[in-house]
């Protein structure tokens, strides 16, 4: 819908900044399904609800790095709501030969203005754009230096404006035009300091142009600005075309005079002029499809609102339609849910595996049992007040007559449920036959315990995804309410590696399961060897992935990721999962030893559950 650029393969984007990136744009634009994205240019796009910034900071000393990427949150996402869309239109109708030239002129000194803004509301923001301008003006006089000795006038011409609003240093400027002209354009360039809306800045942008556009003979080669004309013409198509739906008329240019007044009306800050009022209102405007169906009497309120019905390949292992808690990443999803095929050769493999592990098992069962016994024993009685006790020798030995007990604390149980998602990616290959040990742990020592869980293992299809539809399949290894027949278990045996992992969807999914068990603990262990990986899914799926965390965590569910790993864990690899969980992960360097960290972990989380 807007112009994309290419972000070439060798460009690593670091996921634990994007995802720091993602939470400032998500904070100061008050919108928890804004995404960051990088670009060549930074930009807001309401229609994708993606903010855009620039990777040309890439690449430079940390702190600059990220100093100047916040400066474009800031700049693209606070400033936004104060450009007034159909002053740019204006401009953009006015006959003039050398359009580039326009476009980032005007861009030049409206983020000048947009600047200066975001500065009198959030004056801390200062160190940010303070590296923006100092790293703008290194570049400039390098470049100015390089189109000196070429022969790309208006470059050059435009280079030297920039450098005359980037130091504030207006009576400085000198071009080539002669000093007849510099004398006109310095007159009039100090207006850069009485601007006040995107009026302002058109009206000074067309008064620069009719004194340079005498002397300039050709348009710019480079872009060092971007005024994104094309998602201009598609937000204002938009809007038109918003309005003919509602009101069965062609409100035209009237209808978007209207929308920035009453944007100015109801923006907080009286400064500014919304670009955009109602665009992302309601469902993301992607939803906007001719796949819609129309409602019917059987459709929820909110499922009418959102322009679809029920969901037949959106439901959980339950058969519960959850295709309103997947998120915006994983709208076009597939789900399809798979039982193990149980075989004489996987009962047999399962058996093996199972010796294998059976004194580890043994050994957790017997402290968890011994815990429970000792608290059963010596917490609940000899209680000064409450029932009389059976067992009367403490009248006659005990001054204080601790006699009694509390009926409700009588006995304590282990009230948890556990849910393990297995990544079944095919970079888990080398992993899983030592991977099923640390499973089959999971699963006899809690079915020893009676506590009931699940076993999922979870993969996208690679080759059947596109940008229609991704198909996610779900093994139900082990199926909650069969968690503790003795026949449950060889399923675990018949994992294997597939091609992707979507983890933001699977934590969804699993997730929306545990919230309707009734046991009062909950805990969701994730077994991975890596980031996300899916179809248009790579620094995307980092953020759906922290965000579908965070939320199971707000609602109680407890979110552990194990990662699985046959080399050393880098330190980016590990700040990268640890951002994504919140410190709430375990590293195994070396699968073998997997049943060996199993253990301590559920015996911590299932001690937990007894307090």
């Amino acid at each position: 819908m807007s112009e994309k650029f290419i972000l070439f393969n060798d460009e690593k984007i670091d996921a634990s900044q994007l995802m720091m990136l993602t939470d400032l744009a998500q904070l100061i634009m008050e919108d928890n399904e804004v995404k960051v994205n990088f670009q060549k240019f930074g930009y807001y796009d309401p229609l994708e609800k993606s903010l855009n910034v620039s990777f040309k900071w890439k690449h430079r000393a940390d702190q600059d790095e990220l100093y100047a990427l916040k400066s474009d949150c800031l700049l693209y996402g606070m400033g936004y709501p104060y450009i007034e869309q159909s002053a740019v239109h204006d401009l953009l109708e006015e006959e003039f030969e050398y359009t580039k030239f326009r476009n980032q002129l005007f861009m030049l000194l409206e983020e000048y203005r947009l600047q200066k803004i975001i500065l009198d509301f959030r004056p801390a923001a200062a160190k940010y754009f303070e590296t923006r301008i100092r790293l703008k003006v290194q570049q400039n006089t390098s470049q100015i230096k390089v189109y000196e000795t070429k022969k790309m006038p208006t470059d050059l011409l435009f280079l030297k404006i920039e450098r005359a609003v980037l130091t504030e240093n207006i009576l400085d400027l000198g071009t080539e035009a002669g000093d007849d002209v510099d004398a006109v354009i310095r007159q009039r360039l100090t207006g850069l300091f009485d601007l006040d809306s995107t009026r302002d800045t058109v009206d000074l942008t067309l008064s620069l142009l009719f004194v340079l556009e005498t002397i300039l003979t050709e348009d710019m080669l480079n872009d060092y600005y971007y005024l994104p004309v094309k998602l201009l013409k598609d937000i204002r198509r938009f809007k038109e075309t918003k309005s003919t739906d509602i009101t069965g008329e062609d409100k035209g240019a009237d209808s978007i005079e209207t929308e920035d007044v009453m944007a100015k009306n109801s923006h907080t800050s009286s400064s500014g002029s919304y670009m955009e009022t109602e665009i992302t209102e309601g469902q993301n405007s992607k939803a906007d499809s001719g796949n819609s169906r129309a409602g019917d009497t059987s459709d929820e309120p909110d499922e009418i609102m959102a322009g679809r019905g029920k969901s037949e390949n959106k439901r959980d292992g339950d058969g519960v339609d959850i295709a309103e808690e997947l998120g915006s990443e994983n709208k076009d999803v597939r789900i399809e849910w798979r039982k193990p095929d149980i075989t004489t050769r996987s009962k047999q493999n399962y058996a093996l595996i199972q010796q294998a592990v059976m004194n580890e098992v043994k050994k957790l069962t017997h402290i968890i049992q011994k815990t429970i016994a000792h608290q059963n024993e010596h917490a609940r009685r000899q209680l000064a007040m409450g029932r009389l006790d059976r067992k009367l020798v403490n009248w006659f030995i005990d001054d204080q007559k601790r006699v009694f007990y509390k009926e409700d604390q009588q006995s304590k149980e282990l009230d948890a449920t556990f849910s393990l998602l297995v990544d079944a990616s095919y970079s888990m290959e080398d992993k899983l036959e030592e991977t099923k040990k640390g499973i089959v742990l999971f699963h006899e020592t809690l079915k020893k315990l009676m506590i009931r869980h699940e076993v999922i293992a979870f993969n996208e299809d690679t080759f059947s995804s596109d940008k229609h539809g991704q198909l996610n399949i779900f093994d139900y290894l082990i199926d909650y309410q069969q968690s503790l027949s003795p026949g449950s278990g060889p399923g675990i045996e018949t994992i294997a590696a597939q091609d992707d992992n979507r983890d933001g969807l699977a934590i969804r999914v699993a997730g929306e399961m545990l919230k309707r068990r009734n046991e009062q603990q909950k805990f969701l262990i994730v077994f991975s060897d890596g980031e996300p990986s899916a179809f248009e899914y790579e620094s995307n799926g980092i953020i759906d992935t922290h965000e579908a965390v965070l939320k199971l965590r707000r609602e109680g569910i407890f979110v552990i990721n194990v990662f699985l790993s046959q080399t050393q864990i880098s330190e980016s690899v590990e700040n990268t999962i640890k951002n994504i969980y919140n410190d709430y992960c375990v590293f195994v360097e070396g699968v073998e030893n997997l049943p060996y960290v199993i253990s301590p972990l559920l015996k911590k989380l299932l001690l937990q559950s007894l307090h």
